[in-house]
């Protein structure tokens, strides 16, 4: 396997910003993958960087480092605390509302207890039964983003292990996406 091209969105002497392709982890958490997001990270600036917050192995987009333990000491929290803007793009099946706010709680780590998770849904467009939307979380919980669609029964296509089979299957065969359709944009 050829190992992916690292690509700058943004660096100053505190953060970088990168584009993570969809099919690779942040760091070696839950895998064993021989190259993740931090060796590349690493690699290019010659140091060590700290992830400021993670996207799921399937998810493609923006990727915040700080590149010193005291940055990351500091804007870790403001991700996680709601005080960044994340938004993400999401093919969903279904017709989703115009807009709509989900507050419906989810653990933050597997079997750990459910806190508060507060995510807003605006519907860009809407293709046959399948809608793109864009989903600002505005809490930090694992699969966040997954889950809250997959509350309003609008399954992210490709996405394993909340989503349906069948659209999987049917959305690959037909346009030969293969992957989870959830980007960070901004």
């Amino acid at each position: 396997m050829r190992e992916p091209e690292l690509c700058e969105l943004y660096a100053d002497e505190q953060l970088l910003a990168v584009s993570k392709p969809s099919g690779l982890l942040v760091h070696r958490g839950w895998g064993r993958d021989p190259v993740v997001m931090v060796d590349l990270v690493r690699e290019r600036l010659g140091g060590t960087v700290y992830p400021l917050l993670r996207l799921d192995r399937g998810a493609s987009g923006v990727l915040v480092f700080g590149r010193s333990a005291e940055v990351a000491r500091v804007v870790q929290p403001q991700f996680h605390g709601g005080a960044m803007d994340k938004r993400y793009l999401a093919l969903v099946r279904g017709v989703a509302p115009q807009s709509c706010v989900v507050d419906h709680p989810i653990p933050s780590k597997p079997r750990g207890p459910r806190g508060p998770a507060v995510t807003e849904i605006r519907r860009l467009g809407t293709f046959e039964r399948y809608s793109l939307v864009e989903a600002r979380p505005h809490t930090g919980r694992l699969h966040q983003v997954r889950r809250h669609l997959q509350h309003l029964s609008l399954p992210i296509i490709g996405d394993t292990t909340y989503g349906k089979s069948e659209h999987n299957r049917l959305l690959a065969d037909r346009f030969g996406l293969e992957r989870l359709a959830l980007h960070a944009w901004e």
